[in-house]
């Protein structure tokens, strides 16, 4: 079966991040200079993922950490950092062999912005597209605001506030945004409707709940393909 996290044909590492100054500000407080490290790992991911535009990416962080030659406790210690420089939001699991979200900030937060790297470095950006892959807003996620009303996020946001808490910090809404953004609102509605019958506690048993009745929904179909042919 074809996996777009090992094909290594989408794995074009955008040069202009890293004349921008992010490894340094990633870096800045990271013990052992990990922060960037994942971070670039991530990009890979998403690049090979979503081809055609930055999206939500699903791995482990056990994954990322051996991709990386890193001891998995790191990477959570890289998120934190990522999630503190505005350029990536996370939904981690409980354990590092379970499936996390990612979803890199665009536009990433670039201590200079691509035409000044380019304006800088003109011999390395003479030829291809511009302006470049994560330094330009996505049009349709800048309209799924969690304020703005009838946008999906703020449909899943006000099912958190019903099955949940009322309150809300920017961790919770990123986590949110990310499922709202990895799956369809149908699913993701039933599964807070039995988080309030079953009185769950947490935001991983949604996570969890979803990836299951989404893998049975997966099956129902290629089976249903397989039954038409």
């Amino acid at each position: 079966m074809f996996d777009p996290l090992n094909d290594p044909s989408h794995a074009h590492f955008p040069l202009w991040l890293e004349l921008s100054g992010l490894p340094d500000l990633l870096n800045e407080k990271a013990k052992g200079g990990h922060a960037w490290l994942v971070f670039r790992k991530i990009v890979e991911l998403d690049l090979a993922a979503n081809p055609v535009r930055p999206g939500t990416l699903e791995v482990k962080p056990a994954e990322i950490a051996r991709r990386c030659g890193l001891e998995p406790k790191r990477v959570p210690s890289a998120v934190k950092l990522m999630r503190k420089a505005g350029v990536l939001r996370a939904f981690l699991p409980d354990h590092e062999e379970e499936p996390a979200l990612f979803q890199i900030i665009t536009p990433i937060p670039t201590p200079q912005s691509c035409d000044e790297v380019r304006a800088k470095f003109p011999e390395y950006f003479f030829e291809g597209d511009w302006p470049p892959r994560y330094s330009q807003p996505i049009a349709d996620e800048a309209e799924d605001d969690p304020e703005k009303e009838g946008s999906k996020t703020k449909a899943v946001v006000e099912l958190y506030f019903n099955v949940f808490s009322m309150k809300m910090n920017s961790i919770i809404l990123d986590q949110l945004r990310l499922i709202a953004h990895r799956y369809e609102l149908e699913l993701i509605r039933k599964v807070f409707a039995a988080a309030k019958k079953k009185d769950a506690q947490s935001l991983a048993w949604i996570l969890a709940e979803i990836r299951r009745e989404d893998k049975v929904r997966v099956e129902a179909e290629r089976l249903r393909k397989e039954t038409e042919q």
